[in-house]
């Protein structure tokens, strides 16, 4: 209205212009009638003053104060939920920032810095220097704080920290985040609490093969992880099979979580008995969430779960008792949370997201891609970098961005050599090359992978899906980092190659017509509300089919549970996922890709991962970089010419939040946001 009303000032000011600057003619007083026509016969010239008008421009209302209507309550709108609560086993992101808010570790993050540490439930960061760690780097002593409580009350202990690790570590399976601390404990190449028991690994995931081994074999299993992580007093020990640098960032993570032994007892998990453990090794998701270890909670953090709706939303209320008396870094906070309600909303369709966002209802969201910035920066009234040094450009926008946010993570697209039909599987089509489906072991066929590879378009994709801030990924490892070349062999897109390597398939259908002749349909499948995601496999869609009609691929949306337990299932032929770092080392990125998670969810050939396993192997026991670079460049040769995975690009990325939020930074390393740093205005 006071844009209208301005408009009419000025209208009204032009006229009075017009009237006061030209001679005027003079009408015969007395002469004119309705509806007569009046004729002048005379004019009367008249001398007019000039004079100046002043037009005085309405000084602008001040831009109204940003402010919440509810500065205690914190909205984040997402898609996708956790897989579970359990903190031996959540290893994605979504249940991993429930987790990094309810529970605490020994160690946490120094703010902002990835590899720098402050205090948590241990009282100092061990060191050499402080006698936290030994010389020989084989023993860590972490001094553990009095007075914490639990959320139902009960304190904290040395006990029930030792109890935590020992239950991760005996729990193990290679869906867990378990194996980050296998080779610390128990020497290189070791992976899972299985090989320890069973060096032959014939019992990888299987419980009821490790559960056959003899009882003595089992009980000095668990003995051996009893003596690895020993309480002394008021400390907890770690003792070492080898020296191990990563591990300070190891326990900081979620996974170093520490957990009530009795609870966990209570709510039908693993009791501390040696005589029992086999029964909890490998447990699922679907397994631990019927119980409260799953489902539910007990930490020590400065958040309680209030609620889990699946699907819907999770709530969490702040502990109004959490033990924090002195700030982990300048500036940060102490006490009860500032916000007291956090609700995360599970939202897949992005339009409903950022209309949340532009009516002020969310405070942050998640975008489905870069493809999706477009759409948001028309709200942005102000611009922060990666440091948090920020820039208002417009007082009355309600968004805040954050730009160049160097990522630790990348999407990749995994082929699965080895199917999972058991009990049927839609997304194979018919399951036999006869032009509706695939075999169970299509992509056991290399021709079939590289065709894969030279289908996709990077140039697209980076442009499209990642709205142009992105390079293409040369190698497993993320660019900077030991191992990883910038000019190591890579794919790019080449139509004719694609061609060719479809032609070259040993693929016969059952009359003897050839792969090229006979077609295929299969799905790929990507996590409902993903964008970047989608678009990778629209992109492979679109350019198989153009090279061969007959070469048919269906693009899914599967909930985010749905869409991982298929993928560790074994079930999805192309599934496109992501892997953000646990520690920042090519160790990290490499054991995943081959010998273990993904590796194992794409039932990698056991002489594929064998060739993969000397290569880790050689390279984390390797302590000159030169060195260790080159054996990671026989890694980078392999991995290209098997091409178990299309490497895509890594993006730099952006938050978007309400300018009344206040507190957050960016730490590449945190699977989420920590809420506890955070306040509204």
């Amino acid at each position: 209205m006071r844009k209208l009303y301005l408009v009419a000032s000025l209208v009204i000011v032009a006229s009075m212009l017009l009237s006061a600057c030209g001679p005027t003619p003079a009408v015969p007083a007395g002469t004119a009638q309705p509806g007569a026509t009046t004729v002048v016969t005379s004019v009367v010239q008249q001398t007019v003053v000039a004079t100046s008008v002043v037009v005085v421009t309405a000084t602008p209302e001040p831009a109204k104060p940003i402010v919440s209507a509810d500065p205690t309550t914190y909205t984040a709108v997402t898609f996708g939920e956790p897989e579970t609560l359990d903190p031996a086993l959540v290893y994605e992101t979504s249940g991993g920032t429930i987790v990094m808010n309810m529970y605490d570790t020994l160690v946490f993050y120094n703010r902002d810095n990835p590899i720098e540490y402050v205090p948590q439930l241990a009282t100092e960061v061990p060191s050499v220097e402080n006698g936290g760690i030994s010389a020989d780097g084989l023993t860590y002593t972490f001094k553990i704080r009095k007075g914490v409580k639990f959320h139902d009350g009960t304190e904290m202990t040395p006990d029930d920290v030792a109890f935590s690790f020992q239950r991760g570590l005996l729990q193990g399976g290679t869906s867990s985040p378990q194996w980050l601390y296998y080779e610390a404990f128990f020497g290189p190449g070791i992976d899972d609490i299985s090989v320890v028991a069973d060096p032959e690994g014939n019992s990888y995931d299987d419980r009821a093969a490790l559960s056959a081994l003899d009882a003595t074999v089992l009980e000095e299993t668990c003995n051996k992880v009893t003596a690895a992580i020993t309480v002394d007093g008021d400390n907890v020990v770690f003792h070492l099979a080898q020296p191990w640098g990563p591990m300070l960032a190891t326990v900081a993570q979620t996974w170093g979580a520490v957990q009530s032994k009795a609870w966990v007892a209570a709510n039908g998990g693993w009791d501390g008995d040696c005589a029992t453990w086999q029964n909890f090794y490998a447990t699922n998701s679907e397994e631990i969430n019927a119980t409260k270890i799953g489902s539910g909670e007990n930490g020590t953090g400065p958040y309680m779960l209030q609620e889990w709706t699946p699907k819907e939303k999770i709530v969490l209320v702040a502990n109004e008792n959490y033990w924090r008396t002195e700030a982990a870094w300048d500036g940060g906070p102490t006490g009860a949370p500032a916000i007291k309600t956090i609700v995360i909303k599970t939202i897949d369709e992005w339009s409903t997201r950022l209309a949340q966002l532009q009516a002020g209802d969310a405070d942050s969201v998640t975008l489905g891609g870069p493809a999706n910035y477009p759409q948001v920066d028309p709200l942005v009234g102000e611009e922060c970098d990666a440091a948090g040094v920020c820039t208002v450009t417009d007082e009355t926008k309600l968004l805040r961005v954050y730009k160049g946010l160097g990522q630790v993570s990348r999407t990749d697209m995994f082929l699965t050599f080895n199917i999972n039909v058991e009990g049927g599987n839609n997304l194979v089509g018919s399951g036999v090359l006869d032009g509706n489906g695939i075999p169970p072991d299509f992509f056991s066929d290399i021709h079939i992978r590289k065709a894969f590879a030279y289908c996709f378009d990077w140039d697209t994709y980076i442009a499209d899906a990642l709205n142009g801030e992105g390079v293409q990924s040369n190698n497993v490892m993320i660019p900077g980092m030991l191992g990883y070349q910038d000019d190591g062999p890579h794919y790019s897109m080449d139509l004719d190659k694609c061609t060719e390597e479809f032609k070259a398939s040993t693929w016969v259908a059952e009359d003897g017509t050839s792969l090229w002749d006979k077609g295929f349909r299969m799905t790929i499948a990507y996590n409902t509300g993903n964008t970047a995601r989608q678009t990778v496999a629209q992109i492979l869609q679109t350019n198989v089919s153009t090279v061969n009609p007959l070469f048919v691929i269906e693009v899914t949306g599967l909930p985010w549970p749905t869409f991982l337990q298929n993928q560790r299932a074994s079930k999805l032929p192309v599934f496109i996922s992501g892997w953000l770092e646990d520690i920042h080392d090519p160790h990290n990125w490499v054991v995943p890709y081959t010998i273990g998670t993904y590796g194992g969810r794409q039932r990698m050939p056991d002489e594929l991962k064998e060739q993969f396993r000397d290569i880790v192997n050689r390279g984390v026991a390797e302590a000159d970089p030169d060195k260790r670079a080159a054996i990671y460049a026989e890694f980078n040769q392999l991995y290209y010419d098997e091409v178990p995975t299309v490497l895509l690009a890594v993006s730099t990325g952006r938050r978007y939040e309400q300018r009344w939020v206040q507190g957050w930074f960016y730490n590449p390393i945190y699977p989420g946001t920590y809420y506890y740093t955070l306040s509204k205005k």
